[in-house]
């Protein structure tokens, strides 16, 4: 078949995921050192057209929204060609490690990592 499994792609979207929260200072420990955990509450996927095993691709990914979800979309391309192979969005929220309490406004923390970007210059 020499296709991957379907049920494999959101771990590509995890990459893109770590790499774009990685970007703007907020790791998954600094994450947990400012006392959030971000968990999924809806992922959609569109697969386009089959990623082949050990095939290279590119991952692009961006935060879109921050206000009151963190929503992150995805694009996954063929690496040689520029292809779409799938595109995805996910939304996560933010809940407080210590009291399992979900936010439905996004945290300073998060609005401070993200300021940068926002300005014109960033």
């Amino acid at each position: 078949m020499n296709i991957v499994w379907h049920g494999n792609y959101p771990r590509f979207l995890e990459l893109g995921r770590v790499a774009v929260m990685e970007r703007i200072g907020y790791s998954y420990e600094e994450m947990v050192e400012s006392g959030f955990a971000w968990p999924i509450i809806d992922l959609r996927m569109r697969y386009i057209r089959p990623m082949r095993l050990n095939q290279p691709v590119k991952i692009t990914a961006g935060i879109v929204e921050w206000e009151s979800i963190l929503r992150i979309t995805y694009l996954v391309q063929n690496e040689a060609t520029g292809e779409r192979v799938m595109r995805a969005s996910s939304s996560q929220v933010a809940l407080r490690i210590n009291t399992q309490e979900m936010l439905w406004v996004t945290p300073p923390v998060l609005r401070a990592r993200l300021e940068p970007f926002l300005s014109p210059a960033g």
